[in-house]
């Protein structure tokens, strides 16, 4: 049998869990009208048990693409690094106008520390970075060519692999909470490729 609701809005028809009604406005049924249980926030779903609930772990989200084509640096501004364990940065044939020039990367400000501490990148680097804001370490796993326009290696044995991993006793990357990621060189610009940073839960 239909309950018949009247109000201000006029008469509705509610029967076996569906809701037959002309006079609701659209957009007039808020977050708060909702009997759910917890707390509604940007970082919280709606279960199908009428329960605001936090995604179980994991994830992968695309913060921003740094463009290495001009500049001494390039930065990602206001992440909020609280919401990740992790900061990857991906890049894809960042050089640099001369030779001599160690890709730098810093976390709200910082830029003391050397992603390709041994190996200028005067041609083209293709690289994959981790910074774990959780344990304080960061990995790189890096490799140049000398033809950053085509990406191939044009004399043998002169593309340098690399792979290297630190624990970062400049800055303290568990207490930092929001700022900006930047990549930047250590005396030179950027004259080449873009970068691609990710947050992971």
């Amino acid at each position: 049998m239909a309950t018949t609701i009247n109000g201000s809005t006029g008469a509705s028809q509610i029967q076996d869990n569906t809701v037959s009604n002309a006079k609701v406005a659209d957009d007039a049924i808020g977050v708060a009208e909702l009997s759910a249980t917890g707390t509604a926030s940007a970082t919280t779903f709606l279960r199908g048990d009428n329960a605001w609930a936090t995604p179980s772990g994991g994830g992968v989200t695309h913060l921003g693409t740094l463009t290495t084509t001009s500049g001494t640096s390039q930065a990602l501004a206001a992440q909020n690094f609280s919401l990740y364990n992790q900061i990857w940065i991906v890049t894809n044939n960042v050089g640099t106008s001369g030779t001599g020039a160690n890709l730098q990367f810093g976390l709200n400000g910082d830029t003391v520390s050397d992603f390709t501490a041994f190996n200028p990148i005067a041609n083209g680097m293709w690289a994959t970075f981790k910074i774990d804001l959780r344990t304080n370490v960061w990995y790189a796993f890096w490799n140049t060519q000398p033809n950053a326009t085509t990406g191939t290696n044009t004399a043998a044995g002169t593309a340098i692999p690399a792979a290297q991993g630190f624990y970062n006793i400049q800055t303290n990357y568990r207490l930092i909470t929001s700022g900006d990621v930047t990549l930047a060189q250590s005396g030179y610009t950027f004259d080449t490729g873009s970068a691609i940073v990710y947050g992971v839960k």
